[in-house]
């Protein structure tokens, strides 16, 4: 009878890294099993496979989703409930049903390819310790997907383009001069009157711009433009983060709303990148869209004359659009 070599690591996962000939097929025999029932599916593609076991290891997912999916499993045969593997390769949820993830795809990987006709099978150290570095490494990823996303919206790298309307927005800002808390906008609640006023004025010239970049787009609802809780604003800041200030607890009741002076340049250069990768935007047509967006401002600026927060100046909208526009060129010229 072959021996184990000496020195061999003592477990991975739970399950000792030398087996016999049987335990080592009875485990591939359970896992592969456990495997089928618990994703509704034959093994395949390794990387395939490990992205399906988010289904129930993200740890980005949410309560209800995974309350859902634990529902529709099947219960676990009791031959596999009474060979009492634990975790981390098995998890037991409940209810008589066992699922498994990760660390099992990994080890059947690792199992199918010993070779099984000795009367022992030693599971190497150094193949051990590269299973448990490679479960380690997925766990890592998945649990910085949440901060990874937030890094990349805010370097203006994400999946998606900035919503227009957010884009819009934000450039209404910079075109009435609210870089400082003297000529901040004041957020009021929208159901003031105030706030109805604020919200109309600011969003008006936003909707503009919105409509000519963005020609497929559905108009937001009354209900979404406004600067308190609307999406708008809210898609802004999670994109430009402490670019925009939002200073609440006023003696009026309102929240002070501005980009200031030292984040201008870096706001212009953010939107004029992300609107380079738009690929049916042109300069001529962004340029269209910055003229639309001044007139609707300055038309409706005089609901926000009489509350003091009208600061435009025609030098200073020139100067906001052309660095906007050169921006969007040089981002446009980069990625050609």
């Amino acid at each position: 009878m072959k021996q184990p070599a000496a020195g061999a690591s003592r477990a991975i996962f739970g399950i000792p890294a030398v087996l016999t000939a049987s335990e080592c097929t009875a485990l591939i025999r359970d896992l592969t099993q456990l495997w089928c029932l618990t994703y509704n599916q034959e093994l395949s593609d390794m990387d395939d496979d490990i992205e399906i076991c988010r289904r129930f290891f993200d740890p980005l997912a949410r309560g209800h989703s995974l309350r859902e999916r634990l529902s529709q499993l099947p219960t676990t045969p009791a031959a596999l409930l009474r060979s009492k593997r634990g975790e981390p390769l098995v998890v037991d949820t409940g209810e008589k049903t066992l699922i498994v993830g990760v660390e099992a795809r990994i080890l059947l990987a690792l199992l199918d390819n010993l070779d099984l006709e000795d009367n022992y099978v030693v599971l190497p150290p150094r193949d051990v310790a590269a299973a448990e570095s490679q479960a380690l490494a997925v766990y890592q990823r998945w649990s910085r997907a949440r901060l990874n996303q937030v890094i990349a919206l805010r370097s203006g790298n994400g999946h998606e383009v900035m919503q227009a309307i957010s884009v819009g927005l934000v450039m209404a800002l910079l075109i009435n001069r609210s870089d400082v808390p003297e000529r901040a906008v004041v957020r009021w609640s929208s159901g003031t009157i105030e706030g109805k006023r604020v919200d109309t004025a600011i969003h008006a010239g936003a909707e503009c711009f919105a409509g000519a970049i963005s020609k497929s787009r559905s108009k937001r609802s009354a209900g979404e433009q406004r600067l308190k809780g609307g999406y708008a604003l809210s898609e802004a800041r999670r994109r430009l983060a402490h670019r925009i200030i939002v200073i609440p607890d006023q003696p009026d009741g309102g929240e002070l709303l501005y980009i200031p002076e030292k984040y201008k340049s870096e706001v212009i250069s953010f939107l004029g990148k992300d609107l380079a990768r738009r690929p049916g935007l042109t300069q001529d047509l962004l340029s269209t869209a910055l003229d639309q967006l001044v007139v609707e401002f300055r038309a409706v600026a005089g609901k926000l004359a009489h509350e003091s927060m009208v600061f435009e100046r025609s030098a200073d909208t020139r100067t906001v659009m052309e660095k906007l526009i050169f921006e969007f060129v040089l981002a446009r010229q980069g990625g050609e």
